[in-house]
C-alpha cells in the first residue's frame, strides 16, 4: 500500500531538515511532500536539498490550503499530515499510517505524550466538547495535527479553510459520514506558546477558529 506524507511548512528553516529526516528513517518508502506556505526564510530551498518533492504557495494560504496542495499532488492510498517543526520526533508518524494500512481505522489521530509552553487547554476543551454535542464521541486531542487517514477521507471530508479550526472541522466532516477514528498514544510533544502576550494572542485566534469549524460542522450535522 503507497503512503504519501505531507508536510506543511511555514519557516521552518530551523527544523525542516530534521523533520524530512525522521520521517524518512521511519518511512523510508513513502513518498515525501513538503508545502512550503511562501515561507520568507530557507525553508523550501533546504528540503528541495534532500530530493523530496516540494510544492510552493505564491503567497500565505494557510495549512488547509497547504495540506489540498499536498493531497492533489500526492499518489499514496495512505495520506499523512506531519507538521514541518516536528523535528525529530515526526517518525512518529508511523505508528498512525500503520493503524490505517492495517488496524481498521480510516482516520489515527496522535495524542500527544507531553505539552510544554503554557496554555489551560480551554480551547481543547471547546473543541472536544462541541464534537461530543454533536457526534457523541469522546476526543482527547481533537486539535492534533499529526494524522494519517485514507485517501478517500481526505478527498470527501478535507476542509478549505478554518486556520487553527482545520482538525476539528475534519474531524467532524468524518464522524458525520461515518468514518471509523481512533487516537493513538505516541511520543509527540506539543510546544506551547507560553505565557507572554503573543500566547494569549494565539490561543484567541484558536479559540476563534475552533468556534467557527464547530459552527460550520453544526449546520452540516443539522442538513442530515
Amino acid at each position: 500500500m503507497k503512503v504519501s506524507v505531507i508536510i506543511p511548512a511555514y519557516n521552518e528553516e530551523g527544523k525542516i531538515l530534521e523533520t524530512i529526516d525522521s520521517v524518512r528513517r521511519a518511512l523510508p518508502m513513502a513518498e515525501l511532500i513538503v508545502v512550503d506556505d511562501c515561507s520568507s526564510d530557507s525553508t523550501g530551498a533546504l528540503a528541495a536539498s534532500q530530493g523530496v518533492k516540494v510544492l510552493r504557495h505564491h503567497c500565505n494560504r494557510g495549512k488547509a490550503a497547504a495540506l489540498a496542495t499536498g493531497l492533489r499532488n500526492s499518489s499514496g492510498q495512505v495520506v499523512a499530515m506531519v507538521d514541518g517543526d516536528m523535528g525529530s520526533r515526526a517518525g512518529e508518524i508511523a505508528g498512525l499510517v500503520s493503524a490505517v494500512a492495517f488496524d481498521g481505522c480510516d482516520l489515527a489521530i496522535a495524542r500527544f505524550s507531553s505539552s510544554r509552553g503554557g496554555g489551560i487547554g480551554l480551547v481543547r476543551t471547546l473543541a472536544r466538547w462541541g464534537i461530543y454535542i454533536f457526534s457523541g464521541v469522546k476526543l482527547a486531542a481533537p486539535l492534533s495535527g499529526q494524522r494519517a487517514a485514507t485517501r478517500r477521507l481526505l478527498e470527501q471530508c478535507l476542509p478549505d479553510r478554518g486556520g487553527f479550526g482545520l482538525e476539528t472541522e475534519l474531524t467532524l466532516n468524518a464522524l458525520r459520514r461515518g468514518y471509523r477514528i481512533r487516537e493513538y498514544p505516541t511520543n509527540f510533544v506539543h510546544r506551547g506558546h507560553g505565557w507572554k502576550l503573543e500566547g494569549f494572542m494565539h490561543r484567541g485566534r484558536q479559540f476563534i477558529d475552533v468556534l467557527g469549524a464547530l459552527l460550520r460542522g453544526g449546520r452540516q450535522w443539522r442538513r442530515q
